[in-house]
């Protein structure tokens, strides 16, 4: 009896390996379809140029008007932008008081200390505006950099000032400060013509650059004024009568609206040391 040959495969066998096949070579397609496409915006940089004083005011001891940055959207790039806000959410975090003042456009930052005087007794810093209000008494020029706003600005470009515990009753500790500015990004080889809208978000502490993102924003030929960036939420007892001062707790100061940007907040009660009454 001779012995049995091997047969081959049957068409079913083949026609489902076939099948196999198609499927992970069109998975592996669009797999490296996205890879490319990716790679190509990590590699996407662009010089563009700031207006006058932009960069050396962003980064300290950086001079000129032309900087190198990301095209968006860059995914690379995020990771950046995820560290930054997780020090923002950790500075919220730390603080007894966030306030968000708003800047005019071209108008850059130059209040960044590391402490502040703290406002005579009995002093009520419940919104935005009583702090910009204060801000301009203690810290000469601010007045000229920070503009007057209720609940929503006009402009992107703002600043966020995070305040914290007090060891003493003569200063106010600034745990950071925030600076946003969109600008315009100019062609260094033809400054009349706008690439789009440099946009950059920096963390400092007692002055110094301790990080920051930026990205630029290609001109679309639609309006985009970025506005509003920043809103501010008053508390419903501000619209109620105040009949007397309020008092002093300790050394807590009763406070009664908040102010918010993505993750931002000032709490019910600042508490600086101050002599009570």
């Amino acid at each position: 009896m001779l012995p049995k040959q091997p047969s081959g495969f049957s068409a079913a066998e083949m026609l489902v390996a076939t099948m196999v096949g198609a499927v992970v070579m069109g998975a592996a397609a669009l797999a490296y379809s996205t890879f490319v496409r990716a790679q190509q915006r990590f590699n996407d940089v662009a010089t563009v140029r700031l207006p006058s004083n932009a960069k050396s005011n962003f980064y300290p001891g950086q001079s000129g008007t032309d900087i190198s940055t990301y095209m968006a959207p860059n995914y690379g790039s995020l990771a950046r932008a995820e560290a930054l806000r997780e020090k923002f959410i950790t500075d919220t975090a730390q603080s007894v008081a966030v306030y968000c003042l708003y800047r005019g456009n071209n108008v850059f930052n130059t209040v960044r200390p590391a402490s502040i005087a703290s406002p005579p007794s009995g002093t009520r810093m419940d919104t935005p505006e009583a702090f910009r209000t204060y801000l301009a008494t203690a810290v000469s020029g601010s007045g000229s950099i920070f503009t007057s706003y209720r609940n929503t600005g006009v402009t992107p470009n703002y600043s966020v000032f995070f305040l914290g515990f007090s060891q003493t009753a003569s200063t106010i500790p600034v745990l950071a400060v925030y600076d946003v500015d969109f600008v315009d990004a100019k062609n260094p080889s033809a400054t009349s013509t706008s690439l789009g809208t440099y946009a950059c978000v920096r963390r400092y502490v007692n002055g110094g650059l301790t990080g920051y993102y930026d990205v630029i924003y290609r001109a679309s030929g639609e309006t985009e004024s970025f506005v509003p960036p920043v809103v501010a939420f008053e508390r419903r007892s501000l619209k109620a009568i105040t009949e007397a001062p309020p008092p002093l707790t300790g050394s807590r100061w009763p406070l009664s609206s908040h102010s918010t940007s993505s993750s931002g907040r000032i709490p019910p009660w600042i508490p600086w040391p101050c002599p009570p009454t």
